[in-house]
């Protein structure tokens, strides 16, 4: 006759193992949602930003360095790469300092998934945020 078997066991294997199996997916799912959300609101902030240091510059030339240099700057407040942002500026007339002169500011972020490494040289971008932002000069600025 065949004897029971034992009930007697740890469920310290047991925990470990669906420990692994869905806390390790969870905290990776929030690192990425975490990223996206930063680079959201670094690309909303820059392109703020870039939009307002358009408006103080005192040339186009000056005009173009300062607004990408706002938006690299903004990207790396957040922790994102900065080589990662495009910025794109409109004006209404053709020198972006005159008084009443309409500035558009496109910014683009690419995110990239954390924790991975580039793959054969081009980096894993799961999102590209992108916004907006605008400034009008004013008579007395």
């Amino acid at each position: 006759m065949i004897s029971p078997r034992s009930d007697e066991g740890s469920a310290t294997v047991e925990f470990i193992g669906l420990s692994i199996i869905l806390l390790i997916p969870a905290i990776y799912l929030l690192l990425t949602i975490s990223q996206l959300q930063a680079a959201g609101y670094a690309a909303v902030a820059a392109a703020d930003q870039a939009a307002k240091t358009v408006g103080f510059s005192e040339d186009a030339a000056q005009a173009e360095r300062r607004a990408v240099r706002t938006v690299q700057l903004t990207a790396a407040d957040f922790q994102l790469d900065p080589q990662a942002t495009s910025t794109t500026i409109h004006c209404s007339n053709s020198e972006c300092t005159d008084p009443g002169t309409q500035i558009q500011v496109h910014v683009s972020i690419d995110v990239a998934l954390p924790l991975v490494p580039t793959f054969l040289g081009n980096p894993t971008r799961i999102a590209t945020m992108n916004a907006t932002g605008y400034h009008v000069i004013g008579d007395f600025e």
